[in-house]
Formats: C-alpha cells, structure tokens, sequence
C-alpha cells in the first residue's frame, strides 16, 4: 500500500472517531457566563452554576430557625465568618461569647452594613460587643453600595448559610415568640463556599476597621420579644443530600439575571412571595422582573404572589390582577411581618436571597442569595409557602381564595382542591361554590358549602373538593365563589396542570437590558462525558495511532522520507 493511501486510510478512521471524540469532549460542568452589567463597583463575580452532589439543610422563621443557626455555628472548628446587613439579637451575641469560651482559637471576623435602617445603635453595640472580644470588625465601604443589605455566613470554609433576614430578634426568636416569615439555606461544599468566601474576602478588603471613638459604642440589645400562639408546623429542618445545580447569586453583580433565569423557567406553577413591589413603572429592573413574570402567565404559568401592602402594592395589585394572577398578603396573626424574598418554579426550582423587588437592591445594593435545582430541596419550601397561601388575606380577589395539593399532580393523583374563606368567615357563608372546568369541556357546577374542615389557624373556615384523577397534559380551570347573604364573592380563575414529568430546562437563556446568561444543566450521561471524555478520546487517538505505527505506516513513510534526503 502506498504512503498516500494509508494515510488516507489513517484519516479515514479518525474522521469516522472524530464524532465521539467531539461528543467526549468536556462541556463545562459548572456554566459560565460573563458580561458586565452597570454598577458602582466593579463586578467581579460572574454567574456561575456548579453541578454536583453536597449536602444542604433547609429552615424557616420563625419554625426552626433559632436552632438551626446555633446548631451551624456550634459546629465550626476552624472559622465564622459573618457578612450582614444588622445584628440586634443579644441571644446570638451571647451564643458567641459562649462558642469563643468553648473554642478561643476559633477565626471570627465580622463585616456589617455600615449604613443599616433600623440597626444603627444595635451595630454599633455589637461592633463594639466583639471587638472587646478580640473580635475584627468592619463596616462594608460606604461607597461601593447604596446599602450592604446581604446575609451570608461561612463555616470552615466549607458550608455557606444564606439567610432572608438578619440576626434579628424577628429572625431567629427564641421559643414561643412572634418573628417573620423568612427563608435560610444552609449548603456544604467548598467549592460553593469558595465564591462565597471570595465575596467575603474581598468586600472584607474594602471594608472599614470598626472604630469605638469615631462610631460610638450604640445601646445595649433589648431581650424583649412579642409572644406567639404560632405551632410551628416547619420547626424541623430538612437535610438532603445529593446532585444539585447551585447557583450564587449577588448584587449588584447576577442579581436580575437570577430572577429571571428561575421566573423564565417556571413551564407550570411560579410561586413568589416578597416583601414589597416598589419602583413599578420606572423602566428599570423591578419592571423586567414584573414582565416577565406576565409573559410566564401568557405562556400558561399558574403564578402565585404573596407580598404585604406596602410599597407600590396598589399597583402591583392592579397589574396582576388584571392579568389574571393572584395577590395576597401576608397574615398578620402569626407573623412579624413577610420578610422573606423567594421564587419557586415548578416545585424544583427555588431561589432564596436578600434581594427586594427594588431598582436599589438589585442595582446598587450589596445582596446574597443562591438558586438551588433540585426537587427535593424546593418541595420542603414549597410545603411552607403553600401554607402562608392558605393563611393569606386577599382584597383583590374579592376575598375568595383557592389552591390544591399536589401542586402539579401526576395522572394517578386525585386532586384536592380547596376553598379558603377566612376573609368572609366574620358573616355566615350562605354558600361556596366551585367552578370546574376539564380541558376544553364545559364547566361544571358544584356546591361544596357541606365539605367544610378547619383551616390551619383551627377555624372551620375552608371548604374542599376531590377531582378524580385526570390524563397527563389535562389542564384544568377552577373558580371559587362564595355567597355571603345575597352578595357572590368570586376568585380568580386558576389552572391546575396536570403532569406526569415536566421536561427538563437543558438549557435556558435569560436576556436582561444588560445581561445575556446561557446556564446549561448537565444530565447524568453527560456528566460522565465531561468528568472522563478526554480520557477516553486520549485513549481512542493513541489506539489508532499504535494501530498506525504497527502496521508501518508512520515507521517506513519515515525510512522513505530518509532514502529521498540521501
């Protein structure tokens, strides 16, 4: 055979391996993009999705949410360091002391919002509380960020703890005592902590020696807390461990992007719960955050919205409702206040930060939060945002409100739908109808005024229905209304979407007036083609070479090459 031919030979069979070589070839296991975006410090953290297995506890205020962060900072060996916007819990302080006397070489250092609203003197008596403890403290830079709104807390270098709110007496109370809805995450992995303690570490370099002349020493921290009959029904944390997709997330840096990337990849329910709308109209991120959560209901997305009355919330209020989305705010019985900032799309996606629904906090602010994508984890949450629904009050909705369980029902699965009248329970309800209609069937009438049960606050004030299992695909519209003397009170239509499996989001690409993100989610196969790909196509490019070399192909086309230069 001749020098050309086998070489033609040669290339034949690599350009035949070429395909697997090119489907073995890495793809980024954690998707990353980068693009600036407008700030007033350089944006140094670039979103970034790390896919792999950790372990990661879940808790909630006011459940369990004491126990769970003395537990956390009870465990460091090595180091604490805490990132946050205000402290004015004595108990957190005193658990300090009581860590730094069990352990005196543990590293402690302490970086706290230098412009805080409300924890002015609390910060300052800390500051001071733990400087004398021997303690570094710091003040973020006051001209990086409008505020240092983040609360984040790293443990040894290798678990992270995202909190919704600060180490605030509302925040992590003590037994029995009245506190706000908000939401922490707790993740152990050092590569996840990694970008954390980069974040750290480098507003901790800007940051300012906390100074007891120049800044005073503040009040010392009030013990008092407000009583609760709350019973707590989340007071147990949720431990998972296993593959997830996390996502850090920071303002001013991926802030809106991480918004949108969850709102954008919600296929049937969105579930967002906040403390308030403001800067609506303005043109700026709060409006592309509110579009895009319209554009998921004109694709067929059940969207959920719990907020408070504050704010811009008559216009939200407004723009949702006319929209076809319900709005309620949070019940005031057992709760400070809703303070929690979350998303949950489809039950396995949730986001949980310190970002408010602000142009401020997402733009100018220093926040924290992370996106985790894994069911498990965002079924836990969604177990406790299904129950402030269900307490929730309501005005736009004429005071009717409704939902079901499960959330996305399988083919096999009846489907309770239930009736939540609490809002009208004051007057006797005369009767409380249902509205139900399958696919594009015809709507069907039911009076369910005789199933009546006690909703979670222990009122015989909620009424419910069981839908006989439907086929996967089936959508299903249901209406609530309830007749209070001759007056109908009627809810928003909502749709149940029934599902056996919901595609998996492979790739989505969000595009903010800024920033254009493309995060790829790795499926088990391609995991494996990523971690041993190169080695495989190394060993399939030396097999053919060897095979090459044996049959004298390289070997005599050199002796040849010899003999001409002779």
């Amino acid at each position: 055979m001749k020098f050309h031919t086998r070489i033609s030979v040669l290339f034949a069979i690599l350009l035949m391996i070429s395909p697997a070589i090119i489907m073995l070839s890495p793809t980024p296991a954690r998707a990353t993009t980068t693009l600036p975006t407008e700030s007033t410090v350089p944006l140094a953290f670039e979103w970034q999705t790390f896919h792999k297995n950790m372990n990661v506890t879940t808790f909630a205020s006011p459940d369990g949410s004491r126990d769970a962060l003395w537990q956390i900072l009870r465990s460091a060996r090595q180091s604490i360091y805490v990132e946050i916007y205000g402290i004015n819990n004595p108990y957190i302080l005193d658990l300090i002391h009581e860590i730094h006397a069990e352990r005196p070489s543990l590293d402690m250092k302490f970086l706290i919002g230098w412009n805080s609203l409300g924890y002015p003197e609390p910060n300052k008596y800390v500051a001071n509380n733990l400087t004398q403890l021997g303690f570094e403290v710091r003040w973020t830079n006051s001209s990086d960020f409008t505020y240092a709104h983040q609360k984040f807390v790293i443990i040894d270098n290798k678990t992270t703890v995202i909190h919704a709110g600060n180490w605030a007496k509302t925040s992590f109370p003590e037994a029995g005592k009245k506190a706000n809805r908000e939401w922490s995450i707790a993740m152990t992995d050092i590569d996840v902590t990694a970008y954390y303690r980069n974040v750290f570490d480098y507003d901790w370099s800007r940051g300012r020696d906390y100074d007891p002349v120049t800044d005073g020493t503040g009040a010392p921290l009030s013990y008092t807390e407000s009583s609760s009959t709350y019973p707590r029904p989340f007071a147990e944390p949720g431990h998972f461990s296993g593959q997830m997709n996390v996502t850090p997330v920071f303002s001013p840096d991926t802030s809106l992007q991480a918004y949108l990337y969850v709102i954008n990849s919600a296929q049937v329910t969105l579930d967002i719960q906040i403390p308030y709308f403001t800067n609506v109209g303005d043109g700026g991120a709060v409006d592309q955050i509110v579009d895009a959560i319209l554009a998921a209901k004109r694709r067929g997305v059940t969207v959920r919205v719990i907020t408070e009355e504050e704010k811009d919330y008559l216009e939200i209020a407004d723009i949702l409702h006319s929209n076809g989305i319900p709005i309620v705010w949070q019940d005031t019985r057992w709760f400070t206040a809703n303070h929690n900032k979350a998303v949950i799309a489809d039950g396995r996606i949730v986001l949980i930060c310190s970002i408010n629904f602000s142009d401020g906090s997402i733009t100018e602010n220093r926040e924290a939060g992370v996106i985790v994508e894994n069911q498990d984890v965002a079924q836990w949450y969604q177990q406790i945002y299904d129950f402030d629904w269900s307490i929730a009050d309501t005005d736009v909705q004429d005071d009717v409100n409704l939902y079901w369980e499960p959330n996305i029902p399988k083919s096999t699965s009846p489907i309770n739908v239930t009736v939540f009248a609490h809002a009208l329970n004051s007057s006797p309800v005369d009767d409380v109808e249902l509205d139900i209609k399958i696919g594009s069937g015809d709507w069907t009438n039911v009076s369910i005024i005789n199933n009546i049960t006690k909703s979670e606050e222990g009122d015989y004030e909620t009424y419910y229905y069981l839908i006989d299992p439907q086929p996967d695909g089936t959508n299903i519209t249901v209406v609530a209304r309830i007749l209070v003397g001759s007056t109908w009170h009627t809810g928003v239509p909502m749709v149940i979407h029934v599902r056996d499996r919901l595609g998996s989001v492979v790739t989505t690409t969000t595009t903010t007036t800024t920033t254009t993100t493309t995060t790829t989610t790795l499926s088990p196969l391609q995991q494996f083609l990523v971690q041993y790909g190169p080695i495989i196509a190394a060993i399939v490019v030396s097999l053919v070479l060897a095979l090459a070399y044996k049959m004298g192909w390289l070997k005599k086309s050199r002796r040849r090459r010899s003999r001409r230069r002779r």
